[in-house]
């Protein structure tokens, strides 16, 4: 029998080689990014400014420390629902590093858009994330998508609860209820089970255009309404305050919303993550991607802190008189006039 010497740098050599290539295939999604790295934003109209300038400013401290430079291409609907599938294909054709979701239902456009392509896309602030179909489970979301899911849905209830206790004569609840968006078909079944167990009288408007809503409008009286309850719903937000606030407030009728842009378009308290922090907490997932992990292996996450916060100077103008308890209870009291 023959027997071959084998020579050891030969075979380090060969193992070396091995290694260096199995890097290559299956080094991290990191190494795909350089310095600078481009992201771009669809928003389904300005409603949603406050949660990308907290994702952007978010983002500058990202940039401090790792020395990325963050470019930006916002492409924005205007409240023109149709257009987010065409502007999400837009996107995802100039195949930027990172796509961002100013909302559910730009994060609808961007999924069925950006299906097969493998660039991550987050999600500012969704509401229904699972049941509408956008993410798997919040653990893993089972595709390139992950992001903040609001829980905005599940907290009409506790919405409810509030204006119980600050409206305590209250009994006829009002909402805004689009049935072709999921987080809307699900706070209105919540509302609905809620209200009978608070002993309100749930009255609901089916709208889905800027003209349905303004009909819905011309129908409210103080005398048949005593607050109108927020649901999460694009629509709806965009028209709260050029539309749905001005009969409201010459009706004498409490609005109780959600987020931020609730309180500046005229309601009087509201119960929510605060929609900027949403986006500087999205900020985060942004790291994590261009570190190297996979959106499906980053974890949907909710707002770290919840707020209930009161208009004063508007609880003032409509004559409304919160038991004392009620102030206790805020987060925060602000003073915004209209």
């Amino acid at each position: 029998m023959i027997k071959k010497k084998i020579n050891k740098k030969s075979v380090l050599l060969v193992f070396f080689c091995v290694i260096s290539a199995f890097c290559v295939l299956f080094m991290p999604a990191a190494a795909a990014f350089g310095k600078n790295i481009h992201i771009s934003i669809l928003m389904a109209s300005d409603v949603r400014v406050t949660t990308v300038d907290g994702f952007k400013n978010g983002l500058v401290e990202h940039a401090k420390e790792e020395g990325h430079t963050f470019t930006y291409t916002d492409k924005n609907a205007a409240g023109d629902r149709k257009a987010l599938p065409g502007l999400a294909e837009e996107i995802i054709a100039a195949k930027p590093d990172i796509a961002v979701a100013a909302g559910g239902i730009e994060a609808d456009a961007l999924k069925d858009a950006s299906s097969g392509t493998g660039i991550p896309v987050i999600f500012l602030s969704v509401s229904s994330s699972v049941n509408r179909g956008i993410i798997a489970s919040m653990v893993s979301s089972g595709n390139n998508l992950t992001g903040i899911e609001t829980n905005d849905t599940q907290l009409t209830a506790k919405r409810l609860w509030y204006i119980s206790k600050m409206l305590p004569r209250a009994r006829q609840v009002f909402c805004f209820h689009v049935p072709s968006i999921a987080p809307s078909v699900e706070s209105i079944a919540i509302a609905r089970q809620t209200a009978a167990e608070l002993g309100f009288e749930l009255q609901v408007a089916e709208v889905e255009s800027e003209a349905d809503i303004k009909k819905a409008v011309d129908s409210l009286s103080r005398a048949t309404v005593d607050v109108i309850l927020q649901v999460p719903a694009a629509p709806v937000d965009k028209a709260l305050g050029s539309i749905i606030f001005p009969r409201a407030m010459a009706e004498k009728i409490p609005i109780f919303g959600y987020g931020s842009n609730s309180l500046d378009n005229g309601a009087f308290a509201s119960y929510a993550g605060s929609r900027y922090a949403n986006g500087q907490q999205a900020a985060r997932l942004v790291h994590k991607i261009v570190n190297g992990i996979l959106p499906s292996d980053i974890p949907v996450e909710t707002p770290e802190k919840l707020e209930l916060i009161i208009n004063r100077s508007l609880v003032e103008k409509l004559g409304l008189k919160l038991p004392g308890r009620v102030w206790s209870m805020a987060d925060q009291i602000v003073d915004i006039n209209f």
